[in-house]
């Protein structure tokens, strides 16, 4: 039983109140947070936890503490290896692959979670698996309601967000040692927990992968190109280029040019060329046809999940635009070939 979960509502709630005067996050956030390591805590003592790595957003700011914006998200990748596939895979083994995946996710890991969350004594959580109609629906999607003692906005439900894929790389990764706010403001307690251990993805790698994504978006036919929370992939990119992971990564062809095949085998953009992923050709700055759109989902995630003062939309595109122009200086290009979208 975790002493934290059964202490008087009113002491978690000026707890939570107190961290967040402190550190600037939103008290309703410094809660999530609390469930969102347990949630972790409890993914990695799994059966499954070996052969997961934690990815995305909310690794950049909790696992590895390099910007400061909130996400529900936990976001994991799978070792198809677990699943039973190796070496390279046929377009139809990479269809098996997702079936296989989904259907795990959905029954074996589905109920060792909720198994897992009742043996730790967290009760009256409840969990909802998001339905889809395509046997090979990846990433599979959980929601984890907890019951909370601080009032979300309408906008932030009390909720974690578990997102299951099995076509992500898993390498290069580092385990990261972290624990909640909760536990690293009242380290002394004895409602402490000790931090946890979790193979993160490492910064270079989510780096590169976000700057594609970005060129991806806004390489896709006009009317495909999407908006709505998608501008927080500007922000992480705009603060990790200040750190020293950005610079290692720009430096590594051969991890660039591993990503981008990587991503045209498993997650490939219809109507995208990838031939344009080239170094001289990248592009990760919105077309002027979407950039009013993306300025004001930007305003929207600058209120609602980042919690110190951010940069102005102008500046990060100001500096996104610096660092394409200098990828589009390098010398070096990558030795594959694709071919033209739709063949």
């Amino acid at each position: 039983m975790h002493k934290w979960f059964v202490i008087p509502e009113s002491t978690k709630r000026n707890a939570y109140i107190q961290i967040s005067e402190k550190t600037g996050m939103a008290d309703f956030a410094v809660e999530k947070d609390w469930w969102v390591v347990q949630t972790l805590s409890i993914i990695f003592e799994m059966e499954v936890g070996q052969h997961l790595v934690f990815k995305g957003g909310t690794s950049l700011s909790k696992a590895w503490k390099l910007i400061e914006r909130f996400s529900e998200d936990i976001d994991l990748a799978i070792d198809r290896k677990f699943l039973g596939f190796e070496g390279e895979l046929s377009k139809n083994q990479r269809t098996e692959l997702r079936k296989a995946a989904s259907r795990y996710v959905a029954v074996t890991f589905f109920d060792e979670l909720q198994k897992k969350f009742q043996e730790k004594g967290l009760l009256g959580v409840t969990f909802q698996l998001v339905e889809t109609n395509d046997s090979d629906q990846d990433p599979r999607i959980i929601e984890i309601y907890y019951p909370n003692v601080i009032e979300s906005p309408g906008y932030i439900q009390p909720r974690i967000v578990v997102e299951i894929g099995c076509r992500s790389l898993r390498e290069p990764f580092s385990v990261q040692t972290f624990a909640s706010l909760v536990d690293e403001e009242y380290t002394e307690s004895d409602f402490a927990q000790a931090p946890i251990n979790v193979p993160t993805v490492n910064p270079e790698r989510t780096f590169l992968e976000k700057i594609f994504l970005l060129h991806e978006e806004f390489h896709k036919p006009i009317e495909k190109i999407r908006v709505d929370r998608l501008s927080r992939h500007l922000y992480d990119v705009f603060q990790l280029a200040k750190t020293d992971f950005a610079i290692t990564a720009l430096k590594d062809a051969a991890l660039y040019e591993t990503i981008v095949n990587h991503r045209h085998k498993f997650t490939r953009v219809g109507g995208v060329n990838y031939n344009k992923h080239q170094p001289q050709t990248i592009n990760p700055i919105p077309i002027p046809e979407v950039m009013e759109a993306w300025k004001s989902d930007y305003k929207t995630m600058q209120e609602q999940m980042i919690y110190v003062d951010s940069p102005s939309f102008e500046e990060i595109i100001e500096e996104l635009t610096k660092l394409k122009n200098k990828i589009n200086t390098f010398e070096w290009t990558m030795e594959s070939k694709f071919p033209m979208p739709n063949q």
